[in-house]
């Protein structure tokens, strides 16, 4: 690498860890936000606390490190700009390659240690961040249990109440464990449920139990009575696993299982485990179009929209995934669409560089 490209990395490189380290703590707390309401009704400990925000910080960095280069790269760029070396290093005959060459090489080395967080250290620490949240909804007190509303538990059931009796008892109690994408995994259906507080258990009865496999009924039974255990209700909305965080044999897996299902939400998800890593590289190439191009213009990019720019491709990816998980879009282009925006803008803008 030449001199040129050296100092062009080095200038990046403290603005990458800077936007890192800022962009990882919004996530963080957006992680924490997501909890914050049974940590302050159960008086969850600060090392219980602390201890999940740790297991979150390999899939806040996830997301992470393609953002910060985008953001590190246009604002090197930027100051680059301002100070007049992008016009000295033109004047000294280094060309646009120069100039994308290097960011390039380090869009590629963000893109491969993103590639091996996703898919290494990633689901162990989703694994056992879930784990922490299941001990933090253990901790009393216990949600006051209403009708007609769903509430979970801490192994993640759902459970809605039909009625609650004047005794206490508990009518048309349905009781669903969730599966993957394509439905639940089990669902219980009691006429009666009677709780007993000191062993933290109800006692059911006249029962309809069903199990399910991809959305089929495998297993249909009915019972007088059985005890289902019960602790840490909590009357929010389960936050279903995002299936990118799965290891790539397990999501290959599920995409083997009955094959001539559609599976929306595994496709995306295989789609976007390839296509995120790969938005660092994406955001090289784009940074480095934009700050030459704004140089040509004679215009200078402010911090604010170096920020849209940023987070502009967070708004795209969020409503691309979800379009592709629920199948209103296709999964290669749910899974893609944000990365080649970024890759088309920046090719269109240094074509419009080399032709001039």
């Amino acid at each position: 690498m030449t001199r040129w490209g050296r100092y062009l990395i080095r200038e990046t490189l403290p603005l990458l860890a800077a936007g890192l380290v800022t962009l990882v703590l919004l996530l963080l707390l957006y992680f924490l936000l997501d909890v914050l309401a049974d940590v302050l009704a159960r008086g969850a400990p600060v090392a219980l606390v602390a201890r999940y925000l740790l297991y979150k910080l390999p899939s806040a960095i996830g997301p992470g490190l393609p953002l910060a280069l985008l953001f590190a790269a246009l604002l090197s760029l930027t100051r680059l700009g301002q100070d007049g070396e992008i016009k000295a290093a033109l004047l000294a005959g280094i060309g646009p390659k120069r100039f994308v060459a290097p960011l390039l090489v380090l869009g590629l080395g963000v893109s491969a240690l993103a590639l091996l967080n996703n898919e290494l250290v990633v689901p162990w620490s989703e694994e056992r961040a879930a784990q922490v949240e299941r001990d933090i909804l253990l901790i009393s007190p216990e949600t006051i249990v209403q009708q007609g509303s769903f509430f979970e538990d801490a192994l993640g059931r759902s459970i809605f109440i039909g009625e609650v009796g004047q005794a206490g008892e508990f009518r048309e109690v349905t009781v669903i464990t969730p599966g993957s994408a394509s439905g639940p995994r089990e669902l219980l259906q009691a006429e009666l449920g009677v709780p007993d507080h000191a062993a933290g258990v109800w006692h059911l009865s006249d029962i309809g139990f069903r199990v399910l496999r991809d959305a089929r009924l495998t297993l249909d039974f009915r019972a007088e009575t059985a005890t289902l255990p019960v602790r840490g209700l909590t009357a929010r909305s389960p936050t279903a696993t995002d299936l990118a965080y799965l290891p790539l044999r397990e999501l290959l897996g599920r995409l083997r299982v009955d094959p001539g299902s559609p599976k929306p939400a595994e496709w995306t998800a295989l789609h976007r485990k390839l296509a995120e890593p790969l938005a660092a590289t994406a955001f090289a190439l784009f940074a480095a179009a934009v700050g030459l191009y704004t140089f040509r213009r004679g215009a200078q990019l402010g911090f604010v929209a170096v920020l849209l720019m940023t987070f502009v491709y967070y708004a795209t990816w969020s409503v691309s995934k979800l379009m592709g998980a629920q199948g209103t879009l296709p999964a290669y282009v749910a899974g893609w669409l944000p990365v080649a925006l970024y890759l088309a803008a920046g090719g269109g803008l240094l074509a419009l560089i080399w032709r001039r």
